[in-house]
């Protein structure tokens, strides 16, 4: 799950990301949490640039479930899908 220009702050087992750690995606995302196999899993939070944070439970890389605080968000922009948009389509555009 590692992204070109993004940072891993954490430990490794057999070459993959475990344990407690920060991940720094290269659109300004922090997510600081545990990991295993190299994906977000337990417990974690995605901190957003705008200020917006995400806590979840992630399950081998998906959040089966979370919250989101948010200062600018409309209750529209709240739901899961609407995160995961955001999050992957800054991470396509940042790629170039």
């Amino acid at each position: 799950m590692e992204y070109m220009g993004s940072q891993y702050i954490g430990e490794y087992v057999d070459g993959r990301m475990e344990g407690e750690a920060e991940y720094l995606l290269p659109t300004g995302t922090k997510y600081v949490g545990e990991m295993k196999d190299g994906m977000f899993h337990g417990q974690g939070t995605l901190y957003f640039p705008n200020g917006s944070r995400y806590d979840a439970i992630w399950e081998k890389g998906l959040a089966v479930k979370g919250s989101l605080k948010s200062p600018i968000w409309t209750r529209l922009e709240k739901s899961l899908k609407a995160v995961t948009i955001v999050e992957m389509a800054s991470m396509t555009q940042s790629q170039g």
